[in-house]
């Protein structure tokens, strides 16, 4: 049986360039989508809705735009009216801001990708299960990737929590700069100090995030790491030795060694396989 083809343009070239099974977001800038989808779009900002959705448009056409809001109330009401498969949704916006426009929703069966000027919501974007966090101004490459994610997602049907530690295994560390995305087997351990958390990791120098650890570890601890001190995570799978003592030291392969609480002592023995 012959396969039906579609031709997309590149909206910098003039070439037409086949869709056909297996292609993803390429150099030639075409984004191949096989299943419809339709997309609602919230942003306070006039200008960035009327961006995103002519970039929309030439990454991924076979995107349906049902309806884009500037007023994150509207929008919310717009969202029960038109159950879009995805929502492209700004975080800081007067009056209603986008995780508690999602918190007001309730349970909601669409897809989620953030856009915000604001590095620091990346982990709160994860906690929603995002499949991406975007940074304003979005590039047409960026959305292609985040939205060839959202395919991936909706044909696995892949369970959405949590979004992007189990999927990319990559961690979101807000930085001075933007965002860093350090490979959660990279990390070796992370270290409290006051409302910051350092990261030791074996492909970098130290990483010092204005985030607690308690929010790390929220995400961490699912995926093979252990608190064994209020100011201490460490990855279990960076752990070369432990010594005996009180409540005891767990070395790392860093040569780093890390006191183990008492009230943890019994967790840590039991995870070694030492209790």
């Amino acid at each position: 049986m012959a396969r039906q083809v579609r031709w997309l343009r590149s909206p910098s070239s003039s070439a037409d360039v086949p869709e056909t099974s297996g292609q993803n977001w390429l150099n030639s800038r075409f984004l191949v989508i096989f299943r419809p989808m339709n997309a609602i779009l919230i942003d306070d900002e006039r200008m960035s809705l009327e961006v995103l959705a002519i970039k929309l448009q030439r990454v991924a056409p076979a995107i349906q735009l049902l309806a884009s809001y500037d007023d994150p109330e509207a929008g919310l009401l717009g969202l029960r009216q038109h159950q879009p498969d995805v929502l492209f949704l700004d975080v800081d916006m007067p009056r209603l801001d986008g995780f508690a426009l999602l918190n007001q929703y309730g349970p909601y069966p669409f897809e989620v990708i953030f856009t915000t000027a604001h590095s620091q919501y990346a982990i709160e974007a994860v906690r929603q299960s995002a499949v991406d966090f975007l940074l304003k101004p979005v590039s047409e490459a960026e959305l292609g990737q985040a939205i060839a994610r959202l395919e991936q997602r909706l044909q696995t049907k892949a369970p959405p929590t949590p979004a992007w530690p189990l999927q990319f295994q990559k961690l979101p560390v807000p930085s001075g700069r933007g965002v860093v995305f350090i490979p959660i087997e990279h990390i070796i351990r992370l270290e409290a100090d006051s409302n910051y958390t350092t990261f030791y990791c074996t492909d970098r120098p130290r990483l010092v995030a204005s985030r607690t650890i308690g929010q790390f570890a929220d995400l961490l601890l699912p995926m093979g790491f252990v608190r064994v001190h209020r100011s201490a995570v460490i990855n279990v799978r960076h752990i070369a030795e432990y010594i005996r003592g009180d409540g005891g030291t767990i070395v790392m392969v860093d040569g780093s060694e890390v006191d183990v609480s008492r009230r943890e002592k019994a967790q840590v023995l039991e995870l070694l396989g030492l209790a």
